[in-house]
């Protein structure tokens, strides 16, 4: 039984890793300014590999910097990413604090604590993104100001002349953001949390009512031996 639990706890923790690789990360829906109609779709870590193979390498982010109009655009934004990255961080912490704990121990209890951290750190991640995304849907970090300050604080004439225009407004014509959240991955993920809680607490009644037969039988014996 210590076998069978420790499988499946090391197995459900390890399965979270395909689920967040080929599930959906990101829905996004946009209202098509231009016509009538949305764009609607959602992505995963799978598709952007397949389209940076397909079309080149992906791009080097190592020196990548916010530059300095770009930096104020997203200032509002700061706070709700770093909740989002503290959140996603602790979920993937739990992930692996649970596969090691199955693998190597049969400390279940641990693992019940574990799975109910990792289970809450996703529902952090989810609400913290969703703060930062309406504050982008509801127009306070709008894609219009992003683009601006992006020409703005570029060396091209072209695009200084642009961002005295104010082109980047007519980013709001050819399409508005109306849904931006997390994906299925995410959602899945929870599942497997709560799975892996539950199997957790069941092994650990079965332990306590396992202990509780032996010990309730020395007691009768004890009191007819009296």
């Amino acid at each position: 039984m210590k076998a069978l639990y420790r499988i499946v706890a090391a197995l459900g923790a390890l399965l979270i890793f395909p689920i967040l690789y080929f599930q959906k990360l990101i829905h996004l829906v946009i209202e098509l300014g231009f016509m009538e109609g949305y764009f609607d779709d959602a992505f995963s870590i799978d598709q952007a590999v397949k389209f940076f193979k397909d079309n080149g390498e992906a791009p080097d982010l190592s020196s990548f910097s916010l530059s300095p109009n770009v930096a104020e655009v997203l200032a509002p934004l700061k706070t709700p990413a770093v909740v989002t990255l503290v959140f996603a961080c602790l979920f993937f912490a739990m992930t692996l604090a649970i596969f090691f704990c199955s693998a190597f121990t049969n400390a279940k209890k641990v693992n019940l604590v574990f799975s109910v951290i990792g289970a809450i750190a996703v529902i952090g991640t989810i609400a913290s993104f969703n703060s930062m995304s309406d504050m982008i849907i509801s127009g306070e970090v709008s894609l219009g100001s992003i683009v601006n300050a992006v020409m703005a604080d570029s060396e091209s004439t072209l695009a200084g002349i642009g961002a005295i225009l104010g082109l980047g407004n007519a980013v709001s014509f050819i399409g508005k953001p109306i849904v931006i959240q997390l994906g299925t991955a995410f959602v899945l993920s929870i599942i497997i949390f709560v799975g892996e809680a539950l199997w957790a607490l069941a092994f650990i009644l079965i332990g306590l009512d396992e202990y509780k037969a032996p010990k309730a039988k020395k007691e009768k014996a004890d009191k007819k031996n009296a």
